[in-house]
């Protein structure tokens, strides 16, 4: 009997809620909404320069990941086609060289590098052009020799620096790359 009690009141809380749905005056359809109503209230439209900044720092931060990738194991693989995806020249073919030049030592980057990038520039003319500045803290990141294990960090590198890369976006197929970095090992940050 108590279980029949529950299914009967569940219908009519289910019938109640459907029949004041049907009671509600019916909206216009998406079709019928002038162009732009389509937006919540109170929000503003995306800027193309809001959208190339957020389209350049998802691109600059593929870049940390396959180059920090690169790094950690330069002599796993030809880096050269992972690196692509984020990279053009001449940034692209400086950073296969520096991978070059760890598996040849052969060393190999350990830890992370701490960044704080920031869009200091956006150009929306042909091709556009968003430039990142960074603040590098290489603190909990070096260079360890594949043999024994030992640092190899330069002493005289500042461990904080400033850091600039310049991406484009390619056309063919749509992206943004990092077209070229400027570490300014003078600018403390």
């Amino acid at each position: 009997m108590m279980q029949s009690w529950f299914s009967i009141a569940g219908l009519i809380l289910v019938s109640a809620g459907l029949a004041s749905c049907a009671a509600e005056t019916p909206r216009p359809s998406a079709s019928a909404e002038p162009s732009g109503a389509s937006q919540p209230p109170n929000s503003k439209p995306v800027l193309p320069e809001e959208e190339a900044s957020r389209a350049a720092l998802a691109a600059y931060e593929l870049y940390w990941q396959i180059s920090e990738d690169a790094g950690r194991a330069p002599r796993e693989k030809d880096w050269r086609p992972e690196l692509a995806k984020a990279m053009a020249d001449p940034a692209l073919t400086d950073y296969v060289n520096e991978v070059a030049n760890l598996a040849s030592v052969p060393a190999h980057t350990v830890g992370r590098y701490r960044r704080a990038p920031k869009v200091t520039s956006v150009s929306l003319g042909q091709p556009p052009r968003v430039v990142v500045t960074d603040c590098l803290d290489a603190t909990d990141e070096h260079l360890v020799s594949d043999a024994g294990g030992r640092n190899l960090d330069n002493p005289d590198q500042p461990r904080r620096y400033e850091f600039e890369a310049q991406l484009v976006r390619y056309p063919n197929p749509d992206r943004w790359l990092v077209q070229q970095v400027q570490p300014r090992l003078e600018k403390p940050c």
